[in-house]
């Protein structure tokens, strides 16, 4: 008997009209997956006419960057009748071989470990790390052989997407509340030291580098999980996932020009699989 095709809930969150064309290039290609069975609902807060969505929600909402925290809510109140089960902003371009290394990586790492992706972007000069700026880094000390695969933990852990098995899913629900963003607490002695300065000197103590309410509705999975994201840097290139407008790498439309060229990733990578075991 052939082995029954898995169902796949894809739900992607779309603002304003500026990234229909994408939307649609998204939805396209979750759609013509070969191998599973793709429903793919978008919440949104403007009425869309996107070929291939199954399901449309129109969402209204005094504060819109809580717009990407109504899709976890989407994927909690269908857990029960998906195999797997991905997130994404509509400018991320999912593969139908991110699911089956995503399988494949689930199978042979421990339950408190979770695969995840690389964001990537693209011109003619070549491949771009928008993840890799600042002080954001490859845990060299972290790398871990699982099924003759290396894995390692790269410590930026937005990717504006996740993709869960039912049981990761469950996993994670039973370490924080799906449904809403997790608090984050900077230490204690942080806060502890800004009240004395702030008291005594006037000094203005920045907070904790935190993520973003948008950005958290993916790292909250990472971070609280209860599983640690890893890479596969055996497979790298399977495992990036193209942020189509490439806008990070001029500093487009008013973003940073957030940007690690392709030889300091190789040049990492390299030292990373090399690492003995």
């Amino acid at each position: 008997m052939k082995n029954r095709r898995l169902n796949v809930l894809a739900v992607l969150v779309n603002y304003g009209e500026e990234q229909l064309g994408y939307l649609q290039t998204v939805v396209a290609g979750l759609k013509s997956f070969s191998n599973y069975n793709v429903t793919v609902i978008v919440n949104s807060n403007i009425d869309l006419s996107t070929d291939g969505i199954d399901k449309l929600n129109i969402i209204e909402l005094e504060d819109y960057e809580l717009l990407p925290l109504t899709c976890r809510k989407v994927i909690w109140e269908n857990k029960n009748d998906y195999d797997i089960f991905l997130y994404g902003e509509n400018d991320h371009l999912f593969t139908e071989e991110h699911i089956d290394k995503h399988l494949s990586y689930s199978k042979i790492l421990p339950k408190n470990r979770i695969t995840g992706l690389i964001q990537y972007e693209e011109d003619a000069t070549g491949k771009y790390y928008p993840g890799y700026h600042l002080d954001f880094e490859w845990d060299f000390d972290s790398v871990e052989v699982h099924g003759e695969k290396k894995f390692a933990h790269f410590s930026n852990i937005h990717q504006a997407t996740f993709i869960l098995t039912k049981e990761q899913l469950i996993r994670a629900g039973k370490k924080f509340n799906f449904n809403e963003l997790v608090k984050d607490e900077g230490p204690k002695y942080i806060k502890s030291f800004k009240r004395k300065a702030k008291k005594a000197l006037g000094l203005k103590i920045e907070r904790p580098n935190l993520y973003s309410k948008k950005c958290k509705v993916n790292t909250d999975v990472f971070k609280y999980g209860g599983m640690k994201k890893v890479i596969c840097i055996s497979d790298f290139e399977q495992n990036l996932i193209h942020h189509l407008p490439n806008i990070y790498i001029d500093g487009l439309k008013g973003r940073n020009k957030f940007r690690s060229d392709d030889k300091r990733m190789k040049e990492s990578l390299l030292r990373l699989l090399k690492k003995e075991v």
